[in-house]
């Protein structure tokens, strides 16, 4: 295989995944490790890639925050089994929050799916499109719309929360760090789970394990502010481990993936 031919298909690999181990490549091309190291030197010369300790990120996916309906095409299958292990933590009859973002949505719709009445509070636009002829009542917390997320935030939003009270809250997050907590990337949206998290009996994070490898700027939770967290069945075993030491009170849910 020449070197073209082969660095087309690691920029191909990589753009599928938005980040991939050195070591996966090298399996995936059947090539030294040696030969793939340089093809990412090129590549990362070319400013297509960029080179990370043992893994390779695409370049495309740090120029910024993307858009709501770019993070639903990732991982569609992993968020969906997430949002209904999320539904069924929830007893039918209670007032339950959703958050913005493409994971709480999957649990909304499941919820709403679903042949029990629930009430149902959100910030996310994208779930009030599909309110309407269901057991369950959707309701939409005011707000000015974040374009970029279909979120409602700033001060309405936040007058909202403050008179009303959830029996469950389902918050999503752009990163988890075992050691720091919850992160966003968006100081507007921040205020508003504070303000959520303050005003629920029992509060669920609904994020795929990826958000262990995610970087966001800013910090609205703890860990301690969490009863149970949904996620998937590729959370690292060793990441595993240390975060039931870390968080015993914490409830760690994982979806099994499809065989």
């Amino acid at each position: 295989m020449t070197a073209i031919s082969r660095q087309k298909q690691i920029l191909d690999y990589v753009r599928k995944t938005e980040r991939v181990s050195v070591q996966d490549l090298i399996d995936q091309l059947e090539a030294s490790p040696a030969t793939v190291r340089r093809d990412l030197v090129q590549l990362e010369e070319e400013g297509k890639v960029l080179r990370i300790h043992g893994a390779v990120l695409d370049r495309r996916s740090l120029e910024g925050e993307p858009s709501f309906s770019l993070k639903r095409k990732r991982a569609p299958e992993i968020k969906r089994r997430i949002g209904r292990a999320v539904a069924d933590e929830i007893p039918p009859g209670s007032s339950v929050f959703i958050d913005a973002g493409t994971t709480c949505l999957e649990a909304g719709l499941e919820l709403l799916a679903r042949d029990a009445p629930y009430t149902l509070y959100t910030n996310s636009l994208p779930l009030m499109y599909h309110g309407g002829n269901h057991s369950s009542s959707l309701i939409a917390v005011g707000g000015e719309v974040r374009a970029l997320t279909g979120a409602l935030v700033g001060g309405m939003a936040l007058e909202w929360v403050q008179h009303l009270h959830f029996d469950v809250a389902v918050l999503g997050a752009s990163a988890v760090d075992p050691s720091h907590g919850l992160l966003t990337t968006e100081l507007t949206e921040a205020s508003v789970k504070k303000a959520v998290l303050d005003h629920a009996k029992v509060t669920i994070l609904a994020a795929d394990s990826g958000k262990l490898e995610e970087s966001a700027t800013v910090r609205f939770a703890d860990w301690s502010h969490f009863n149970t967290w949904v996620t998937d069945e590729n959370f690292p075993t060793a990441k595993e481990k240390e975060f039931r030491q870390k968080h015993p009170h914490l409830a760690l849910r994982k979806t099994p993936n499809l065989r």
